[in-house]
């Protein structure tokens, strides 16, 4: 038994399974204790112990001199530190961690025999809390020395797939090292920097480390007084602040999971303010596919769906696009700022003037998947004139603004519509209330402007990532990227004998 601060004794306690006991002591009665196996006492020492026979020793050392600091915080907890000398100079540095223990209580037997998914060691997840997160900055740092992809053999397949049915739980440590050797080195590679096959965006470790917090709260998104409603209203003024979108509250937007089920909102909100007449959907026959599948689900013909020809630029043709127009019909006209298959932007300021000719038959959509943010820089912004004139956009975050998969947004000048669209009376266990944190006034619902009820918070992780890196290191990335494809394409052009440059 060792003697601290406060009245407060230690003891070191071996059990049968190879555990390592701590017990805290306070006046004579045993208060607090803690069991640490091996891989526990590495994490907690930063791998100075690899064992508990190493860390007992360490305990046992620094308890019996005077060159340690072992005291008991406030809520009783054990607070160690110690200098490490080394060098012929005799460098030296403190090294310290805390013991985090458990009231008695908490091992008593509960006499209700309540079931939970809580640990039955708290240390011990943060143990391997710290475990995770050192390895995955180990793993996005040391990107540059593995391959962008590599095959999943098969034997790790069939490893996956034959995996037994999960009937009984097992360690979470035993769980993550699955995870370690099945899943970790067989990725897509997307975050690798010489990943150049898809447009797939490469996230960011701040946005890895929001979608922790995002997991940890849990909450469900849909509406009221809770602050990732703040949050992703802040966030959606800030892309329409960057767009050139009425930022206010005529307008209206919402964060999805990316562009394919905002072209559905934006679909459907277009088709409720056509009501029963008639909607072709104009789009060029390089627009993305998202299209012609939320036509599909909202049960629009495909013999309503006019593919339009494009130029020498791979823009929609305007002049062909005018003479397809149907006079007798509404007309949802497509836009895109930047296609897939080559990086086209349409002449989204002509689609403008053309869709402002007609403003109650035209409803003018941009696809800016890709491109929308581009308008982070001064210098590509030009490209995208018009693209604040439309009635909708629907563009990614998980692409060129690296926030962690999956997170898109919609966009809709005409907020009032894009509630009425989706906003749905409410069942009895959604019934506002006078106060409280669903209250009838003054609060905001994202559920009245989209798909999804049940939604996480996309909130946490665009916050994190646009106030980390700013608007402006997004723009000047981007011109990199720009500037890179420029210098590929003027490799081609200097081996024309071997390549065909087939668009800019």
């Amino acid at each position: 038994m060792y003697a601290l601060n406060n009245n407060y004794c230690l003891q070191l306690v071996r059990d049968a399974n190879q555990y390592l006991n701590i017990e805290l002591h306070h006046n004579g009665t045993l208060s607090r204790i803690v069991s640490l196996n091996n891989e526990q006492c590495s994490t907690l020492t930063h791998r100075l112990c690899e064992t508990i026979n190493e860390f007992d020793a360490l305990m046992v050392d620094l308890l019996e001199t005077s060159i340690s600091n072992i005291r008991v915080t406030v809520d009783e907890h054990l607070e160690i530190s110690f200098p490490v000398r080394f060098g012929s100079r005799n460098y030296e540095k403190f090294w310290s961690f805390t013991v985090e223990l458990r009231h008695l209580s908490m091992f008593e037997t509960n006499t209700t025999d309540e079931i939970s998914l809580d640990p039955s060691n708290w240390n011990d997840l943060r143990l391997l809390g710290h475990e995770i997160m050192d390895n995955m900055i180990d793993y996005t740092r040391d990107i540059r020395l593995r391959p962008p992809w590599r095959p999943i053999p098969l034997a790790i397949k069939q490893t996956i797939l034959n995996s037994d049915f999960p009937l009984q739980g097992q360690s979470p440590w035993e769980v993550y090292d699955e995870i370690c050797s099945t899943f970790l080195p067989y990725n897509v590679g997307n975050i690798h920097p010489f990943f150049w096959g898809h447009v797939y965006g490469a996230g960011s470790t701040i946005g890895a480390l929001a979608e922790f917090i995002t997991g940890t709260v849990n909450t469900m998104s849909w509406g009221g007084q809770q602050s990732s409603i703040y949050l992703e209203r802040k966030v959606l003024s800030w892309l329409k602040q960057l767009i050139g979108f009425p930022n206010d509250e005529t307008s209206s937007g919402i964060l999805v999971s990316g562009t394919s089920v905002a072209t559905i909102i934006a679909l459907a909100v277009a088709r409720k303010k056509f009501h029963e007449r008639t909607m072709i959907i104009y789009c060029s026959k390089d627009t993305h596919s998202c299209i012609t599948r939320a036509a599909n689900l909202l049960n629009i013909n495909k013999e309503n769906i006019v593919y339009v020809s494009t130029n020498e630029q791979r823009q929609i043709d305007l002049q062909a696009l005018e003479a397809c127009i149907d006079p007798n019909a509404c007309g949802f006209i497509v836009g895109t700022a930047g296609t897939v298959g080559t990086g086209a932007i349409d002449d989204l300021q002509g689609l403008a003037n053309l869709c402002a000719r007609r403003p109650n038959d035209l409803w003018f959509h941009v696809d800016g998947a890709i491109g929308a943010v581009a308008c982070c820089s001064k210098r590509l912004r030009p490209l995208f004139t018009g693209l604040e004139r439309a009635d909708s956009i629907a563009f990614d975050l998980h692409k060129w603004l690296s926030v962690p998969y999956e997170c898109g947004c919609i966009l809709v000048r005409d907020g009032q519509l894009h509630q009425s669209t989706f906003a749905q009376p409410a069942v009895s266990y959604l019934t506002l209330m006078d106060g409280g944190y669903t209250p009838s006034k003054g609060e905001y619902f994202f559920s009245d402007y989209g798909l999804e009820l049940s939604r996480n918070t996309k909130a946490i992780k665009v916050w994190m990532t646009l106030k980390t890196y700013g608007f402006e290191r997004f723009g000047r990335i981007m011109e990199q990227n720009v500037d890179q494809a420029l210098y590929f394409a003027r490799l081609i052009e200097q081996h024309s004998d071997q390549f065909e440059l087939l668009a800019k």
